[in-house]
């Protein structure tokens, strides 16, 4: 690890650079509206299309994962953007949007972030903001922003024809255009279509996508953008394995998981530019996420005095089915206007949200065993009974969450050069649902003469309904000391408001239970620089952010879903502090970028105390060369290391333990050939060391990610 950080700062030193691209970037993540990325008083990362083209990715996934200071966990439902040291929460604590629309779900317990849906072919830029945006976007901001931006907003007549061949046999085509039908009406269409199998024995994948954009230009002043998508995707993979299996084989599959997604996504855009100082943007959007998996297991139960039972049994490797549906939508608008006053001094914002999302989540588990095990009763022997166990669980959630945000963000020239920013935001949100669940278990106990039929059956239903008040507000400074530096300073207040599947609780017997869960309040502090020296770009920032009212949740039995109890509390109080660092250089063949994230997440309140954040990594170290060979050859090498983490994990005996996640690190090499300017051809290793790591790790199991892979892609575009 000496070594990799020495290589850092050894890079970061190089000088004799000749023109930085970043100079001229335009973001739109931060006031939704176009805006100088030098001029910011925030850490940008910007991803642009040409960072996306340099390799064949599979998904939008992959792509995060090159990214400086962007951490990916790969859950059960699928993979969650981290950034600034969330971990285990993240999916509630940053904010992921498509072209400026949020994808986050309202539930965090099975909840996923549909990032894999967005085919890589249709991106134009990712705008990626740590640790900032609650002014603009509300709750759920503590992380920072990801803003995915499509090609849509291009008006050009263009055709594209993509091809990818990976390893595990997977093919990639995506192609699509765009033409203007006449002098106001223009039309984009894309689809795209992927298959092939994974890593591990039993993987597979096979999507189909589809994205449509029309552009009508009312007046030279006054624009509408329509776009619609969808997204149908069958994936079959499988749960974790213990670490004797991975050291046998590390393709090995676990339990089999059978899942079936099809999302779609509507908007509607109105811009209408009153006059050089004043413009109006409006969107309405609708989003329909469906998603449907299977999952077959083994699993251990415990019974405590179970039905009418005066003894505790144990019911060992239950072959259980667990069959989910998940139907999710949500219908929102965004309404704002900007004005510049003060002769081009001043920028207001004002701006209103409005959204509302329900989620209909029902869930069925069954269960079999061919015996049970009486515990510590001696007239029984070992305690085995040999007699059948059959188990079903159903579970129907029905939650919603209806939020309405008013804003104002303001930025204003105070002397010359030296920026202030302010906002405040109020938000109000409504919040509950109705849960039901319904237990039934049949056995045959031992009685006096012989086996008795027991049979237990309970159903619960509670209803619930909340809502929340608060505040945002935002202080900032940006003083540009030259015509390509700046150092900035900034203050940001944010919260987390309740999801609607927190605010009930289950206690050990199987009780709901309404509690007064009260929204998260973090603060941020944070300064930084950048600026281009000795034709290098540099870009710096130190931050520390506190978050109070954590919400917590507590739970015991979590290994038995029959007895599985939850409480959730805002007994946590966190800190993160930490630096990121990003750098670029050009030289006359070839480019260099490192870019370095260190935290360090500590819980200073509650039951954990003391401990760290779960799965939140110390650190990630990105380095990337870009070499060009000829005019039309070049090639590249990225290196990523994503430090240790740990997790808190519960036994079959609810205490807490803490285990540690590895570090690790990979290297891809890609080579690209230009043959003219409408054909481009790319190869590529992946993970060219063959280096082992996991993508999850806890006690239990781990699920490993791929050995060195392999791709070769054909790019056609007229």
């Amino acid at each position: 690890m000496r070594k990799v950080f020495l290589l850092f700062f050894v890079i970061s030193g190089l000088t004799k650079a000749h023109e930085i691209k970043l100079q001229d970037s335009i973001i739109t993540s931060t006031t939704g509206f176009e805006e100088g990325v030098l001029k910011e008083n925030k850490n940008v990362t910007i991803i642009s299309k040409d960072d996306l083209q340099k390799k064949e990715y599979k998904n939008l996934e992959e792509v995060l994962r090159d990214s400086p200071n962007v951490m990916i966990q790969k859950t059960f439902f699928g993979p969650v953007i981290d950034l600034r040291g969330n971990g285990e929460r993240a999916i509630s604590r940053v904010k992921v949007l498509v072209d400026g629309i949020s994808i986050n779900p309202i539930d965090e317990s099975m909840g996923t972030l549909p990032i894999n849906t967005i085919p890589v072919s249709i991106i134009e830029t990712i705008e990626i903001i740590p640790g900032g945006g609650a002014v603009l976007n509300g709750s759920g901001t503590a992380g920072g922003v990801v803003n995915i931006i499509t090609k849509s907003s291009l008006k050009k007549n263009h055709f594209f024809l993509d091809y990818g061949n990976m390893s595990y046999g997977t093919n990639k085509i995506v192609f699509g255009g765009g033409y203007n039908l006449n002098d106001k009406l223009y039309l984009d269409l894309s689809y795209g279509y992927l298959k092939g199998n994974g890593y591990r024995d039993g993987d597979s994948i096979e999507t189909n996508s589809f994205k449509g954009t029309m552009i009508y230009d009312i007046s030279k002043n006054q624009r509408l953008k329509f776009t619609g998508g969808k997204f149908l995707g069958n994936e079959d993979s499988s749960n974790s394995i213990t670490r004797s299996m991975l050291n046998e084989n590390r393709k090995k599959s676990g339990f089999p998981i059978e899942s079936k997604n099809n999302r779609q996504s509507y908007s509607l855009d109105y811009e209408y530019k009153i006059n050089k100082n004043f413009t109006l943007l409006s969107t309405f959007y609708f989003q329909n996420y469906k998603r449907k998996f299977i999952e077959n297991s083994k699993a251990d139960y415990t019974m405590d005095k179970f039905g009418t039972m005066p003894f505790d049994i144990f019911i060992p490797e239950v072959e259980t089915r667990l069959n989910g549906i998940f139907k999710e939508k949500s219908l929102g608008a965004k309404i704002r206007g900007k004005c510049i006053y003060a002769q081009d001094k001043g920028e207001l914002i004002l701006g209103y949200d409005y959204n509302k999302t329900k989620l209909n989540r029902k869930t069925n588990i069954t269960g079999f065993s061919e015996k049970y095990i009486v515990k510590n009763i001696p007239i029984f022997g070992d305690g085995t009974i040999n007699r059948p166990v059959n188990l079903n669980i159903d579970i129907n959630n029905k939650i919603y969450k209806e939020t309405n945000g008013i804003y104002g963000l303001n930025k204003y020239e105070i002397v010359k050069n030296l920026q202030l920013t302010t906002g405040i935001r109020y938000e109000h949100s409504s919040f509950g649902g109705d849960r039901n669940s319904e237990f039934f278990l049949k056995t045959e106990r031992p009685g006096h003469g012989g086996y008795k039929p027991e049979i237990v059956q309970t159903n619960r239903s509670f209803s619930d309904k909340k809502s929340s008040n608060n505040f945002a507000g935002e202080l900032g400074l940006n003083y540009s000391y030259s015509d390509t530096g700046s150092f900035y300073g900034r203050y940001e207040r944010g919260f987390i408001s309740p999801m609607p599947g927190q605010i009930t609780n289950k206690d050990f017997k199987g009780v709901y239970h309404s509690n007064n869960l009260k929204s998260e309040i973090f603060d941020t502090m944070e300064v930084g620089a950048k600026d281009f020296i000795g034709g290098s770009f540099i870009s710096w920032s130190l931050f520390n952010t506190i978050s109070k009212n954590e919400i917590t949740l507590l739970e015991g039995n979590s290994h038995n879903p029959a007895t599985k109890w939850w409480s959730y509390e805002n007994i946590g109080k966190t800190r993160r502090i930490g630096t990121e660092i990003y750098g670029e250089q050009y030289f006359k063949k070839f480019i260099l970028s490192e870019g370095l994230t260190y935290i360090h997440t500590k819980i200073t309140e509650g039951k954990y105390k003391g401990n760290r954040v779960p799965l939140a990594p110390k650190a990630k170290l990105n380095l990337n060369i870009d070499y060009q060979w000829t005019e039309k050859i070049s090639s590249g090498l990225t290196f990523n290391y994503i430090g240790s983490s740990e997790i808190l994990e519960y036994s079959r005996k609810n205490l807490p333990k803490k285990s540690k996640i590895s570090d690790y690190h990979f290297t891809d090499l890609r080579i690209q050939y230009q043959i003219n300017n409408n054909f481009t051809l790319k190869c590529g290793i992946n993970n060219i060391f063959n280096k082992y790591y996991n993508y999850s790790e806890t006690e239990s199991g781990v699920i490993p990610a791929p050995g060195r892979n392999y791709y070769l892609a054909g790019s056609l575009k007229i």
